[in-house]
């Protein structure tokens, strides 16, 4: 190249990697040819600099930069720039290598372990989906990213997260898109939907059937690629993401971007399974064995739970505690297993008299609790009446029932109900007591 930018040599490996045979590149500026257009008047003006002063930073350094080819791809090349210091006619020569595919590889390993490293992380999917927009988003060099999925009728996709590396220069576009609901087939997502396929926008302000083309303009945002995220037929949603620059589709990118989204969906099925088995062990924890009922923990959870609500709104609160009278003697004669199918009885009746609100547990061998969330007193002892009326083989039950007063603390309204039990125990069994 001469000192005006124009190219005075080309050779054969020149030919090859930029599409430019030697007669039409010999003559024409070098920025034109292969410099995209964001970087040409930072080469120029670095030109400039070096033919005034003689001073250029690049010049014997190996640098990697884009170039584009014949066609308008974008390339990632390894330049060296050398200058012939002759004062009267001033050369350049450039040097370069492409690395496209090896910083292609790099790409793929940098997404690669962004995923992993999120989901060793996550607790949730919806954790993994904030923390992977970012990484992503990162890796790959995009400005803007975005989450969805089906909603619950499985008719629209809705945007569930998203992630911007400038958060205040796009508010108005990650406003509009959490707002959205995309059918099949509308916008990049519902083309992903639809189709199965990553769906792909050079510039989105040339995009009549994108939703959100003036916001994404204001945003400076124009290329967009968006990939599904499938396992097996099933579609479970799809990511996407924006970039500042116009460009065609980029085969490798959408391999990448593809390959990723696999190792996704792989990663998304693992993490539902570590979660269903966390929820199936946290009820086992909560949970009676024999009677299926709540066991005691998850009693004294919900009882503090609707202690504190019944003391911020007002509301009554009653506690009952019930205890199967002479089971003892019902186990000696009749064996264990009798006894266990007696309690599995008694539990299965009584929880059928209740409302999905109240809370009756287990609360050790064959004493149970019982929370009447909201009921006054006389509503829950017609309840606890019921429930001992409906005991099985003939066999009875004693009570004793609590509401709360004042502002008495939970250990104070379970030992008053405690106390009524004893009370009706010592009376002769086979009765309700209510606390004073």
């Amino acid at each position: 190249m001469d000192a005006g930018g124009f190219v005075i040599d080309w050779n054969r490996q020149a030919e090859r990697t930029f599409g430019w045979t030697r007669e039409e590149a010999v003559g024409r500026v070098l920025a034109h040819l292969i410099i995209p257009e964001r970087d040409r008047d930072a080469h120029l003006r670095g030109l400039e600099h070096y033919i005034e002063t003689g001073e250029a930073p690049i010049i014997d350094q190996r640098l990697e930069l884009s170039a584009i080819d014949r066609a308008g791809r974008e390339l990632a090349v390894e330049v060296t720039i050398s200058a012939d210091p002759t004062p009267d006619i001033p050369r350049f020569y450039a040097f370069l290598h492409d690395i496209s595919e090896r910083k292609r590889g790099e790409r793929m390993l940098r997404a690669q372990h962004a995923v992993a490293h999120v989901f060793v992380e996550a607790q949730s999917t919806a954790d993994a989906a904030r923390g992977l927009l970012a990484e992503l988003g990162a890796a790959m060099g995009w400005e803007f990213g975005a989450w969805w999925s089906p909603d619950e009728a499985g008719e629209m996709l809705v945007c569930r997260s998203v992630w911007s590396r400038e958060p205040t220069a796009t508010a108005e576009f990650e406003d509009i898109t959490l707002a959205l609901e995309l059918p099949r087939g509308l916008a990049l997502p519902g083309r992903a939907w639809e189709t199965g396929e990553p769906a792909w926008t050079a510039d989105l302000a040339a995009d009549k059937r994108f939703p959100r083309a003036q916001a994404a303009g204001r945003a400076g945002l124009h290329a967009s690629l968006c990939v599904p995220l499938l396992q097996g037929p099933q579609f479970h949603g799809a990511i996407e993401y924006f970039g500042h620059q116009s460009f065609e589709p980029d085969e490798s990118t959408r391999q990448i971007h593809g390959a990723i989204a696999t190792q996704i969906t792989g990663f998304m099925g693992l993490l539902a399974q570590r979660s269903d088995l966390l929820d199936k062990l946290e009820r086992l924890a909560l949970t009676d064995g024999l009677t299926g009922l709540d066991n005691r923990r998850a009693w004294e959870t919900g009882l503090r739970r609707e202690h504190a609500r019944a003391q911020r709104e007002g509301a009554p609160l009653s506690v009952a505690m019930l205890d199967l009278d002479q089971f003892k003697r019902y186990n000696d004669e009749h064996g264990h297993q009798a006894g266990d199918g007696l309690l599995r009885e008694v539990a299965e009746r009584w929880s059928a008299h209740l409302r999905g609100g109240d809370i009756l547990a287990r609360y050790g061998g064959e004493e149970f609790a019982l929370l009447f969330r909201a009921w006054p007193i006389d509503a829950a002892l017609t309840v606890v009446d019921r429930l001992r009326a409906c005991m099985p083989d003939e066999q009875t039950c004693s009570a004793g029932l609590a509401t709360l007063n004042g502002s008495e603390t939970v250990e104070a309204l379970v030992r008053r109900a405690d106390d009524a039990l004893y009370e009706a125990k010592e009376r002769g069994r086979d009765r309700t007591i209510i606390a004073l």
